[in-house]
Parts: structure tokens; C-alpha cells; sequence
């Protein structure tokens, strides 16, 4: 079965000066090639040691954090050696580059219904036809999904499965088993974001989608933002073999290669024993965010449909079975509060009355006085 990439990919070539500074990298050789500035006039940055970051950096990324991420990416029950492992400035550019590599004006997409709304800004300017998988409180049903496959025929699938943006939802073994099944039978490449594995409070994750594949391209989103500082912009992508040359060169027409500064800040944090301690705390903050949320949310809008989120930072609540809240969020954004209407989230016809709510920034107090604005704007 041969994987079908865009007709751009036709196009795509190497940058003779990028193969040459990889090919220099960590030799004894004198270049002539790249516009490399002197190292001496870099200036010092206090607090802030030099190793190597403040010059030009290979496409991939630098390697000591591409094996720590291989590591990671062990302990979450996926293996990836560091070769087939790129480094992004932040894992929205995963999205850009995979639509880059699959997706021309037609091409059938398959996503969650509701997903994430940046994810459906990329498909949609690539022109993608998107189509729905409906999601439930444990990700799809499995047998809805090679039916969906079937009927879309799709080139990618698109998925979320664990603490699921914008439900919160985490698949079920079943249906991660069904979806890795079905794309190894169509051969569909199933592109995996997990931006927020790490921030769980229930039970442990199911192992991810792409470890179960046996025959379908795959690749696998990842981010520091959530667990770390998303100032950063750091993510990564892990993929499949017949995958990754493709989406290196695709990243290094992009922009060369990511933040050095901030690839060296990312390993000293997986590198770091009390790494685990921190996540830990990072944990009990946002569970109890979580309660207290939940608290506010049930006596703010007591006939609310959600069901409270086990990881993530969001609730999807159903607030009315027939007001479209499009309509509601400008007026609540006068009066000082900002949510995302769920309406966004659909990739074909919306379900109104849903909205995504973060419960992660705001403090207990100042989350319950936006969700008493929101109730009275409601009526």
C-alpha cells in the first residue's frame, strides 16, 4: 500500500547550504558555506551559561534532547529512536507540517467532532474536506470508526485521545485498538497530538495509538507547553520511517530549525531528578482548579450538561440546548470575560449551546465571578 502525499511534496528539495552545515556539524572543519556569525561577538547573557546554543542549530534538533525525548516517549509506552525524532517550535507547527506533507484542495480528513479549533484553522486553509468522527465521554465508538474511515476515505486521521481538546475525553483501549486496526487495513496515516498526557489526575493513560500500528504512517505530537513553559514554544514530533525525511526538509524550508536557547532549557528540565516532584505539584494545583471549577460551573448553571475532565485543562459544557454562543461571546467580552464557544470545535455542522472553559489560569475566586457573568448573559 503506498502512502499518497500532497502534490507539493513533488517540489520539495534540500537546501544545499543546510546539508552542508549537518554534514560540518561537530567536525573539525573550517566553513565557508553557511552565514555563520562570529562566535565572538556574541554577547553574554546572565545567569545564562554558554553550551552551544547561541549559534545556528541542524533542522532535526540539537541531538541530547531528541535521545531524552526518545526516552520520554519509552516511558509513555511509545518507541521512536531519536533519528526519527524532530524538535518544533511548539507542536501547532506539527499540525502545519503534516498538512504540508498530506494535504492538498479536497483531500478527506478525519477528526474528533468537536476537536481542536487550531487544528481545523490549518486543515481548512490547506483546503481539506473534513469529516466527523463523534466523540463520547470515552472517544468514539469503535465500531463507529472503520465505518467513518470507510465512508470518508480518508488520506489522515486526526486525533486527540487522551484528555482530549476540547472534552477532556481519554479514549478507551478499545477504541485506540479499533482506530490503529482500521488504519493498518486502509493504510490511512493517523496523526496523534497529545499535548496534554502528562497532565493527568485519574488513571494511567491507555499506550498511545501509533505504538499499536503495524503497517500505517504515523506521526506523533508533542509539547513542552503544558507541562513546562509554553513561552518556550517547544514541542516534537515523532514519526514513522517512511515519514520523517519528508518533514525535515519540510521544516527546514519552514524556518531552519527551532529555538536553541530554548531546546537547552527543555532537556535541563527532563534531565532534572525532581522533573517528577514538579509535574506532581503541577498536578495537585490543576485538580484542585478542577474541583473547584466544577463546584462553580454546577451552582452557576445548574441544568449544565459536562461531565468533570480527568486531566487537560478544560470543561466542555453544554450551557443551552439551543442559544448559539457565538452570539453570547462578544457581549461577554464586555463584560470582562473570554471563553471559546464550542461552536468553533465542530469540522462539520455544529451542535450550539457548547462551550470550552479553561480552568487552569484563573484563580477559584476570579473563575467563579466570570461564570456568574457568563450565567447572567445566559438568560
Amino acid at each position: 500500500m503506498t502512502t499518497q502525499f500532497s502534490q507539493r511534496i513533488s517540489r520539495l528539495a534540500p537546501s544545499p547550504v543546510r546539508e552542508i552545515l549537518q554534514a560540518a556539524s561537530g567536525r573539525s572543519i573550517t566553513s565557508l558555506a553557511g552565514g555563520l556569525p562570529a562566535e565572538s561577538t556574541f554577547p553574554d547573557f546572565p545567569g545564562i551559561q554558554r553550551h552551544g546554543w547561541e549559534q545556528y542549530g541542524v533542522s532535526e534538533g540539537d541531538r541530547p534532547l531528541r535521545i531524552a525525548v526518545s526516552r520520554h516517549l519509552e516511558e509513555r509506552g511509545l518507541e521512536c529512536p531519536a533519528e526519527r525524532i524532530l524538535i518544533l517550535n511548539g507542536s501547532q507547527q506539527g499540525l502545519d507540517l503534516a498538512a504540508k506533507l498530506f494535504l492538498d484542495e479536497g483531500t478527506s480528513v478525519l477528526c474528533e467532532s468537536p476537536t481542536y479549533v487550531a487544528a481545523l484553522q490549518v486543515f481548512r486553509l490547506f483546503g481539506a474536506e473534513l469529516h466527523s468522527l463523534p466523540m463520547t465521554p470515552s472517544g468514539p465508538q469503535p465500531e463507529a470508526i472503520s465505518q467513518a474511515l470507510e465512508h470518508s476515505q480518508a488520506r489522515l486521521a486526526y486525533v486527540i485521545p487522551n484528555y482530549q481538546n476540547p472534552t477532556g475525553a481519554v479514549w478507551s483501549d478499545a477504541a485506540r485498538r479499533a482506530l490503529a486496526q482500521a488504519c493498518d487495513q486502509s493504510g490511512t496515516v493517523v496523526l496523534e497530538d497529545d499535548p496534554y498526557g502528562e497532565i493527568g489526575f485519574g488513571d494511567p493513560l491507555p499506550a498511545p495509538v501509533c505504538s499499536r500500528l503495524k503497517a500505517a504512517p504515523w506521526m506523533f505530537l508533542g509539547s513542552f507547553s503544558k507541562s513546562f513553559v509554553p513561552g518556550l514554544r517547544m514541542g516534537f514530533l515523532a514519526a514513522s520511517p517512511e515519514l520523517f525525511a519528508k518533514l525535515e526538509l519540510l521544516k527546514q524550508a519552514a524556518d531552519l530549525h527551532s529555538n536553541r536557547l530554548s531546546q537547552a532549557l527543555v532537556l535541563a528540565d527532563l534531565q532534572d531528578p525532581g522533573r517528577p516532584a514538579r509535574l506532581d505539584a503541577v498536578r495537585a494545583q490543576y485538580r484542585e482548579r478542577r474541583d473547584n471549577f466544577c463546584q462553580s460551573l454546577r451552582r452557576h448553571f445548574p441544568q449544565a450538561q459536562f461531565q468533570p475532565p480527568e486531566g487537560g485543562l478544560f470543561f466542555w459544557a453544554r450551557l443551552s440546548t439551543s442559544k448559539d454562543l457565538r452570539t453570547i461571546a462578544p457581549k461577554a467580552m464586555q463584560a470582562g470575560v473570554a471563553f471559546l464557544p464550542g461552536e468553533h470545535c465542530f469540522p462539520q455542522a455544529p451542535e450550539p449551546g457548547w462551550a470550552r472553559l479553561n480552568f487552569s489560569h484563573a484563580a477559584p475566586e476570579a473563575a467563579d465571578a466570570a461564570l456568574e457573568v457568563l450565567a447572567r448573559l445566559m438568560l
